[in-house]
């Protein structure tokens, strides 16, 4: 039954970004959840986006930096990964467009990146 609910989601989010007015160049998935991680990159490649994930033991200063100065302007991350998201997101000076997949609605912190477009459930309902 999870899988199939993590199958669900990582199918309505790529198919949330498809349907932006500017679509992304490069996803980045920052996901405690292997199995969705996988489902989300497969949703991305069905659709045509190119995508990485962060792996396991990533030093987060070398994974940040260089989402900073890539491509890179979508996020899709889970709670678990919110410091790494702070993080780049200081770094980062063009706007991104950041999926929060495990909110309901918008978390307060968000109101002071207000640079950056942040979707969360209350978007893909």
């Amino acid at each position: 039954m999870q899988r199939c609910k993590e199958f669900k989601q990582a199918t309505t989010w790529i198919n949330l970004l498809t349907k932006l007015e500017k679509q992304p160049r490069l996803v980045g998935i920052l996901q405690s959840s292997t199995s969705l991680a996988k489902q989300l990159i497969s949703c991305c490649q069905n659709q045509n986006l190119m995508s990485f994930c962060k792996t396991k033991g990533a030093e987060q200063q070398l994974m940040a930096e260089t989402i900073a100065v890539s491509a890179c302007d979508t996020l899709i991350c889970d709670r678990q990964h919110y410091n790494d998201l702070i993080y780049i997101l200081s770094l980062r000076h063009q706007p991104m467009t950041v999926i929060l997949n495990q909110e309901n609605y918008m978390p307060d912190w968000c109101w002071q990146l207000p640079q950056h477009q942040f979707l969360c459930q209350q978007d893909i309902i």
